[in-house]
């Protein structure tokens, strides 16, 4: 739950500040506040920035549409309509009302002709001509042929709308007005079989084995009120005993998991639990006779001649505390 934001109230320097004559962005920047802030505030102190009008910002009010006379007054488009309501001026539209003689001609003269004579756009010829339930003069009725209705349930309403040069919302609605199934359609129909095999089967087998969606066979098996196939848990690994343990680290992942019967992912995850490390190298013991050469020359040539690391001859070479080899 998020903490509830505490409002900061305005000090009395702040006050003083909204009683100038910066504007609210300006104070807003400089107070660490938001805009809107500073307009409330300064709203419930009676300190708002709203320009005075003028007898000549009025006489432009209804002679222009709101959104001009804002632009050109310099004001928001709100404060320019509350004005003129309450002079009571009409509002100017930004198209001509329709008149009379002009309705007149709607239904019985072409849109594209009405849009010309009355400069209105098509669109609003169209709208208005709708709106008052006036038919379309210049419509021509496409009636349907006998031949096209023998294609109606024969093929895919896709392929009925290309061939008759109609768009497939009209197919549809001349199929169903006379009754024609649809022996094409895309969603899968069931079987008897197939509901049968519900909740016996994982959804996700089920839908790759009759190829429809998962979620066609989810709502399916509920719409139906089958409880869904858990799927068989993977049986779970022995663990692991004393002996298995011991032979983490001596030998390789590959060979311990040949020999418990494990995964070597599951060697290497158990190994790393234990936090074992993996040495397959034996240690060679060391004689008396490579004792006697460490610190009587260079640890690289010591290393080179015993076919031992040099870190192997330094750490020897410590515990035994001879100093490294020096050039005289």
């Amino acid at each position: 739950m998020k903490p509830v934001a505490h409002r900061k109230h305005y000090s009395p320097a702040e006050v003083a500040l909204l009683m100038g004559k910066k504007s609210n962005r300006a104070l807003a920047r400089k107070l660490g506040r938001s805009p809107l802030s500073i307009r409330i505030k300064r709203n419930l102190l009676g300190l708002s920035k709203i320009k005075p009008w003028r007898p000549e910002d009025g006489n432009l009010l209804g002679t222009r549409p709101d959104a001009q006379v804002a632009l050109l007054l310099h004001r928001p488009r709100h404060q320019v309509a509350d004005r003129r309501r309450k002079l009571g001026i009409p509002c100017h539209y930004e198209r001509q009302p329709w008149t009379p003689s002009e309705l007149e001609w709607l239904g019985v003269k072409t849109d594209g002709e009405i849009a010309r004579l009355t400069s209105h756009p098509i669109r609003a010829v169209r709208a208005k001509r709708q709106k008052l339930g006036k038919p379309k003069p210049d419509q021509v009725m496409d009636y349907w042929t006998p031949k096209q209705d023998l294609l109606l349930g024969a093929m895919p309403d896709a392929e009925v709308a290309r061939r008759t040069g109609r768009n497939i919302i009209a197919v549809v609605k001349r199929r169903r007005r006379l009754n024609i199934p649809n022996r094409f359609l895309k969603r899968h129909v069931w079987t008897q079989n197939e509901i049968a095999l519900l909740g016996k089967l994982p959804d996700e087998t089920l839908a790759k084995q009759l190829q429809c969606p998962l979620h066609v066979v989810a709502f399916k098996r509920k719409s139906l009120g089958i409880p869904a196939c858990r799927a068989v848990p993977k049986r779970r690994q022995p663990p692991w005993s004393p002996s298995e343990i011991l032979l983490l680290g001596k030998m390789p992942d590959s060979a311990v998991a040949a020999q418990t019967g494990r995964s070597v992912a599951a060697v290497i995850a158990r190994r790393a639990i234990l936090r074992i490390k993996l040495n397959t190298r034996q240690n060679r013991p060391w004689t008396p006779d490579e004792e006697k050469l460490l610190g009587t020359r260079p640890d690289s040539e010591v290393a080179r001649q015993l076919g031992r690391t040099v870190i192997a001859i330094i750490h020897r070479r410590a515990c035994l505390k001879i100093p490294a080899w020096r050039a005289h």
